[in-house]
């Protein structure tokens, strides 16, 4: 394992304790919802954290930026949770943002990563994937550094844990998973998928069920593949239309029993289907549907990017497709992450 302690600093940022009571409401309710990271525009460092109340069934924006007295950045990508606390990936500044998920304050900040994308938690530990790197990145969240690398020889996106294995997606460009060992962080086996998989899912059997998008390009069928964790071998593919279909933002509901994705809308299917659906249960009109959550009790939250340069909607719609709420978030509107109280 590579040491890469000297590359990378966090930064404490220590807070004045008072004893006066605390004047500044919290700029967001606690309870059940979920938090929306907007991409910004690129280069613009105009990047904001939005959370959405079930409860009050509101929008509050740019709460990084309101609590702390400073933007959070380049591109916040994606955004991990341990507990209460929260690690804000953020892809074209290179760091990695640590909040108090109930305040949003900032406890530190990971500097100096490589092109960061997605990040998850075992253990105790932080694995982060690489747009631009053959390593994944590896932290040790109590000590709140980094503690090393694993190179898995090529570069990476989607990241998921199944079995003590932490599986790696090579998006760009790539059509492989690398299976990396998390007891030694050894990559023991590399399996081939299809062309660009984009995102991943684990259901309730353990099984990886891995979209691949066929190419920017449209070089070849997109496909939806599904591995089993423990032996490592593919049990299913699943091909989409023709080289023209763009499906995206695979992802599992919290019982692990149904997939959801992005495909002229949200589409879903049992994780015992051997057929994708032919149509989507939510069309997707005139609204550019970007990314794509699925919330308890079958709701469903989707974000509109509109034209990627104006702040951008979220749709939650309920589970037989009609739209239960909508309102404004941010600037391109992309990954969230479902918490409650």
């Amino acid at each position: 394992m590579n040491r890469i302690l000297s590359a990378v600093v966090f930064i404490a940022l220590i807070s004045a304790v008072s004893c006066e009571p605390q004047e500044n409401p919290p700029v967001y309710p606690q309870g059940e919802g979920f938090f929306i990271l907007n991409e910004g525009n690129y280069l613009a460092g105009n990047g904001t954290v939005s959370f959405y109340s079930m409860e009050t069934r509101e929008i509050y924006n740019d709460l990084f930026g309101t609590v702390n007295g400073r933007g959070l950045g380049d591109i916040p990508s994606f955004i991990a949770a341990d507990g209460n606390s929260g690690y804000i990936v953020v892809n074209n500044s290179g760091t990695i943002e640590s909040v108090d998920l109930r305040t949003m304050e900032s406890l530190g900040t990971f500097t100096g990563l490589n092109s960061p994308r997605q990040m998850v938690i075992y253990q105790g530990r932080g694995y982060v994937s690489s747009l631009q790197d053959t390593r994944i990145t590896v932290i040790d969240l109590d000590l709140k550094e980094v503690t090393g690398s694993i190179d898995i020889g090529v570069t990476s996106e989607a990241l998921a844990v199944a079995g003590g294995k932490l599986f790696s997606a090579n998006w760009s460009g790539g059509s492989t998973i690398t299976v990396t060992d998390l007891a030694s962080e050894e990559v023991i086996r590399t399996i081939t998928v299809g062309l660009e998989p984009e995102s991943m899912a684990v259901d309730r059997n353990g099984k990886l069920w891995v979209l691949c998008t066929g190419g920017w390009q449209g070089e070849e069928i997109p496909r939806i593949v599904r591995i089993n964790t423990s032996n490592l071998e593919k049990e299913a593919e699943l091909s989409f239309r023709t080289v023209n279909d763009n499906p995206s933002s695979l992802t599992c509901n919290a019982a692990g029993d149904t997939l959801y994705y992005l495909d002229e809308g949200v589409r879903r299917m049992p994780v015992t289907a051997s057929t994708l659906p032919s149509e989507a249960y939510i069309p997707s009109g005139s609204r550019l549907f970007y990314k794509l959550m699925a919330c308890p009790g079958g709701k469903v939250a989707v974000t509109d990017a509109i034209d990627c340069q104006q702040k951008g909607d979220l749709l939650v719609f309920s589970s037989n497709g009609d739209l239960y709420d909508s309102g404004q978030a941010g600037i391109i509107p992309g990954f969230m992450l479902y918490v409650k109280e």
